[in-house]
């Protein structure tokens, strides 16, 4: 018996929703039939990339692409300006051996950028290894599209205010 030719099995389905795995709404993605035939179609995530949905889509499928760009141009200016300040800090509790009480990780890189420059980035654009776990500067990858970019993360000690003592009553 001839064996069947293994070929790239994937198929093109617009996607509906924003998917951190898939990437965002109205873009044209290749997924296995079985995921799209399993998920992504029943649960009305996606249809199929035809050329009538390829048609009715097309206005949104093109307005999706300029935010994406202007998001992108957006992505270009904040890393101007983390690079300007060298880096993003973030400030945690450390223990005698200056290990940290608490890690951090991507959500508090997005959160930290929030705060400082006012603009919302999804958390799961850095790629972390691992999670951060002592003090110092370090790398964290940065993927958006065609946006790659390595952000400087500092980690600094938290300083405890010290309280002031209770002044004696007189009596």
């Amino acid at each position: 018996m001839a064996k069947r030719k293994v070929e790239n099995k994937t198929i093109e389905v617009i996607l509906l929703q924003a998917d951190k795995h898939l990437w965002e709404k109205y873009e044209v993605v290749k997924v296995r039939p079985i995921f799209a035939k399993n998920v992504l179609l029943p649960k009305n995530m996606a249809v199929l990339a035809d050329a009538i949905n390829k048609n009715n889509y097309g206005q949104k499928m093109a307005a999706a692409e300029e935010q994406r760009k202007k998001k992108a141009a957006g992505f270009d200016d904040l890393f101007m300006k983390i690079q300007n300040d060298n880096g993003i800090l973030i400030t945690r509790k450390t223990n005698k051996d200056h290990t940290l009480y608490a890690k951090v990780n991507e959500e508090d890189i997005a959160k930290a950028i929030h705060d400082i420059y006012g603009m919302e980035v999804d958390s799961h654009f850095f790629k972390l290894k691992k999670k951060i776990n002592a003090l110092g500067d370090f790398t964290v990858p940065f993927l958006y599209k065609e946006i790659k970019k390595d952000v400087i993360v500092r980690v600094e000690e938290e300083k405890e205010e010290k309280k002031p003592a209770k002044e004696e009553k007189a009596e």
